[in-house]
This record gives structure tokens, C-alpha cells and sequence, in this order.
């Protein structure tokens, strides 16, 4: 489960949870759940957004217009991640 969730966010460049789970047959707690472990492991790290939307204005914001005002958590596969895609 965790290789396909790592193998996913790598082919379509973004995560969107619950297509995601749609795609896998999982539930949504699962994708966080494997997310979290792939963050432990070294297979995918947290990049900073830079924008806290609690005091922040949106006008820079390039998802500003789709945006529940939740800060964007982008998430990047570690080369440790490619080798175990490889």
C-alpha cells in the first residue's frame, strides 16, 4: 500500500486525497495514515507553502481561488523514494 500511495504522488506530481483513495480502494484515514508513515521513513518530506493563510492576504496566492483557506501542505518524493520506485 505505501509503494502505490508513493508510486501515485510521484506520476501525477500532487496529491489529492480522496481521489487517491478512490483510485486505491482506500479510505481517506488510510492515505493520511500512509503519508505520515512515508514522511517517517525518509520516502516523502513536507515542503513549506511560505503562506499562512490564518494572516496572510491570498491575492499572491496561486490557489487562492480553490482554496478553503487551509494552507497548501506540498509534499516532494526524497530521492530515497525514487531508488524504491526504481
Amino acid at each position: 500500500m505505501l509503494k502505490e500511495i508513493l508510486a501515485q504522488i510521484y506520476r501525477d506530481g500532487y496529491l489529492a486525497k480522496a481521489a487517491l483513495a478512490r483510485e486505491l480502494d482506500l479510505s481517506e484515514e488510510m492515505i493520511d495514515e500512509g503519508i505520515a508513515q512515508l514522511l517517517r521513513m525518509g520516502y516523502l518530506k513536507e515542503e513549506p507553502s511560505g503562506v499562512d493563510c490564518e494572516t496572510t492576504k491570498c491575492t499572491g496566492c496561486a490557489f487562492a481561488a480553490m482554496c478553503g483557506k487551509n494552507p497548501v501542505i506540498f509534499y516532494q518524493v526524497t530521492e530515497r523514494g525514487k531508488a524504491l520506485l526504481a
